[in-house]
């Protein structure tokens, strides 16, 4: 599968996947550079290598080498337990009718991490661990952090306040800004959650069959009004929608 430099692509330990890198540049070798553990160098076949099995939750950097070993791009894997669903169900969803047996796995795995990302982001929650990452500037006490759910704190000199909040602990002194990492997420996945994100990697895949832009048509039986992302919701499907609605977390609110 193809990836590009400076991007981050989602692995997961239950799927098997060859990466390669989108660049023009003769690539040798790559080095992995995990957030725990140490280092290790694969080389490349045919300018890919067969992504090793990293304990999840963590992040990786790839630097990709060429024959003398120098680094000429780079670019993330974020390893999670598993994925929303397989391939395989998005291969054959709706019995078929939509022909995406016919795509590669490429086409499918894309719209299977833009549609986790979409649902994620909106539901302001991860459904497997992840490792996420906050700035803090220094001035507050008691800071929010960017994600819900969180599980462990990684940076030392803090405590946790609750499950989206921290208060330095004082026993580190640092200079600020700094980063504050931690992994997070609810680490189970409802059935619902997994349906409705497939459902939305399908919709992306399909072509559209209404003008760009367009928020209605009048037709011989009357106004139809379509569902618009950004107006109606998170997406253009009422079903996905309603499913971040129950299972996210919703706003913040300060009083």
């Amino acid at each position: 599968m193809l990836t590009a430099p400076e991007t981050t692509t989602r692995v997961a330990n239950s799927e098997a996947v060859s990466l390669s890198l989108d660049a023009d540049s003769a690539l040798s070798q790559v080095r992995l550079v995990p957030r725990f553990g140490g280092e290790r160098v694969s080389p490349l076949v045919d300018g890919a290598f067969d992504f090793p099995h990293v304990d999840a939750p963590d992040s990786v950097r790839l630097e990709w080498l060429d024959a003398e070993g120098r680094k000429l791009f780079a670019s993330h894997v974020e390893v999670v337990s598993t994925h929303y669903f397989r391939l395989a169900a998005l291969r054959g969803y709706g019995d078929g009718q939509d022909d995406f047996d016919r795509l590669s796995d490429e086409a499918l795995y894309w719209a299977r991490q833009a549609a986790t990302e979409v649902f994620e982001e909106n539901a302001r929650r991860a459904f497997v661990r992840r490792i996420g990452r906050t700035k803090d500037y220094g001035r507050e006490s008691l800071l929010y952090l960017d994600h819900n759910d969180v599980h462990e704190l990684l940076t030392e000199g803090y405590r946790l306040a609750s499950d989206c909040q921290v208060e330095r602990s004082g026993s580190i002194a640092r200079p600020f800004p700094a980063w504050i990492e931690y992994v997070y997420g609810c680490g189970h996945m409802p059935a619902q959650v997994s349906r409705a994100v497939l459902e939305l990697a399908a919709y992306m895949l399909r072509p559209t069959n209404r003008p760009i832009g367009a928020t209605g048509e009048s037709t011989d039986a009357g106004y139809i009004h379509f569902t618009t992302a950004g107006r109606d919701g998170a997406t253009d499907i009422p079903e996905v929608n309603a499913a971040i609605e129950q299972f996210g977390r919703g706003e913040r609110r300060v009083w």
